[in-house]
């Protein structure tokens, strides 16, 4: 691959991950929206099979692997706004305490919500090593890059 490939799988894989945030902030919000359109495992998301996959020839770089921990991450977070999202209505314990399904619900709605700050500054951290990783390969060589 030449540099322009390179920088190009790379911008799509950016476009997916901001696709797919976007998505997640979506259903926070109440829009109406597939959840499998957000996968929840890291390694089914469309960054996470081009970082586990064609992205592995980018190994090399160190941020390229400073890639791994906050995409895992984001992907836990989003796991929890996913469970009070989308969770089992623990309806008869939780009615209890909150008094009715609308009260629970909206008690999930809102911890969902708090959790969302958190998924978008990971992903900001994310999309910075991105640019990290994007720097150093414009700072490569076109031989270094072709020997990866």
């Amino acid at each position: 691959m030449n540099k322009k490939e390179i920088i190009n799988t790379l911008h799509a894989a950016k476009a997916a991950h901001m696709q797919w945030r976007a998505r997640a902030q979506a259903l926070v919000a109440g829009i109406s929206a597939d959840k499998d359109h957000v996968p929840v495992m890291y390694t089914d998301c469309k960054f996470g099979k081009w970082y586990y996959g064609e992205g592995q020839k980018l190994s090399n770089f160190p941020a390229f692997r400073g890639l791994e921990d906050p995409h895992e991450q984001l992907h836990l977070v989003y796991m929890e706004i996913f469970k009070h999202l989308f969770g089992p209505d623990h309806r008869s314990g939780w009615s209890k305490l909150f008094g009715t399904k609308r009260a629970y619900r909206e008690q999930e709605m809102a911890a969902a919500e708090d959790l969302l700050p958190r998924l978008v500054g990971i992903s900001h951290t994310l999309l910075e090593t991105v640019d990290m990783l994007e720097a150093a390969i414009n700072a490569s060589s076109d031989e270094e890059l072709a020997a990866l």
